[in-house]
């Protein structure tokens, strides 16, 4: 390694910070998407933690829904196989993929992604992009809690709080500056979730200090304050070893299992000391599962046919990308690809990760 290609992670990670044993990946099938069913959609708010009138209410609400936006409750990461004429909003909603190839992920259309067209990620009416330049981390833990609790994302999608003010992830109005008119819109909501989570997670993070909010947020308060289902999670640092790097491993094992994992990006020394610490926060949302592809266009496999979806809140959007490029992007030396760039807002590496480590209220499971 030459000085150009250093990280300050791997400084940190070598004096002993974000280190550790590995958590093991949560138990398959526990975290399986709600398929649409009332039962399906009712254990899951139960698992997310709420009691069963709040569970038996969104079964109520969701019934009202019109197709496209139960989907999005359900489904905020598009996780599941949807055919593209599923795509179309039939009652209404809207869509803003229209004209572009449906991308591979775990449970999306079959067929090989084009790489070229990220698909938007839109969360009622609204694109989940984020509300400013520190607000990455926020909008992927925003994300991350509606993934995982379909209270959450019923509220975000259609403004309707079955918790009924319960909800630690519902802004009422007058938190956070929320005012009436903002929270009627599904962009006004995300907004006003993105602002709730970073005045959260930049509070006693330096012991009984807060976090300089113009730094974003720090991955150990996003580990502390991480929400998906019943989830507890921890942080540990990227090496940036390439194919066989453990945490990226770890974090892909744990998604395909069903669980996503907020990733941080940067740069190195290479382009400046000030990108050579973690600058962004992406979310790794789902990877396809074992079947063969056809590689890249230079010849190479895929790394055993997979596929991932990463969440990129600058851009609003999932990107698919080959899980075997997303490894390689973690190298210290060496360029990724375009798609890896873009998936990761703009940044080569990948530098930290927010791994699930057992269930809340639980202990820790590490191997």
């Amino acid at each position: 390694m030459i000085l150009a290609d250093l990280q300050l992670t791997r400084v940190l990670r070598a004096a002993g910070a974000g280190r550790g044993p590995l958590p093991l990946p949560p138990p398959s099938g526990r975290y399986a998407l709600p398929d649409g069913a009332a039962s399906s959609a009712r254990r899951a708010a139960l698992r997310a933690g709420h009691p069963g009138q709040v569970a038996d209410r969104l079964v109520t609400v969701l019934e009202s829904l019109r197709p496209w936006e139960r989907e999005h409750v359900l489904d905020p990461l598009r996780r599941r196989s949807v055919a593209p004429d599923q795509r179309r909003d039939l009652a209404g909603g809207p869509d803003l993929t229209a004209g572009r190839p449906v991308g591979q992920g775990q449970g999306s259309a079959p067929g090989r992604p084009d790489l070229r067209f990220p698909e938007p990620l839109v969360l009622g009416r609204a694109r989940a992009v984020q509300v400013d330049e520190t607000t990455c981390g926020s909008a992927v833990l925003a994300v991350l809690a509606a993934a995982g609790d379909p209270v959450v994302s019923l509220w975000l999608v259609a403004g309707t709080d079955v918790s009924r003010g319960a909800c630690e992830h519902v802004v009422s109005e007058g938190q956070v500056d929320a005012t009436a008119r903002e929270l009627e819109t599904s962009s006004g909501r995300f907004q006003a979730l993105q602002r709730l989570l970073k005045a959260r997670t930049t509070r006693a993070a330096l012991g009984p200090f807060p976090w300089p909010g113009r730094l974003g947020t720090p991955p150990w308060t996003a580990a502390r304050d991480a929400r998906y289902a019943d989830v507890r999670f921890t942080h540990r640092i990227v090496a940036g070893g390439g194919p066989g790097d453990p945490v990226l491993a770890s974090a892909l094992r744990s998604v395909a299992a069903g669980v996503p994992v907020p990733l941080y990006t940067g740069g190195d020394v290479g382009t400046g000391w000030s990108t050579a610490v973690p600058r962004h926060v992406v979310l790794l949302a789902g990877v396809s599962g074992p079947q063969a592809e056809a590689g890249g266009d230079d010849g190479t496999p895929a790394h055993g046919g997979r596929w991932c979806s990463v969440y990129e809140p600058s851009s609003g959007a999932l990107h698919r990308v080959r899980v075997a490029d997303l490894l390689a992007g973690t190298r210290v030396a060496g360029e990724p690809s375009k798609a890896v760039r873009r998936a990761l807002g703009g940044w080569p590496h990948v530098t930290w990760a927010v791994l699930p480590a057992g269930r809340a209220g639980g202990s820790r499971r590490v191997g």
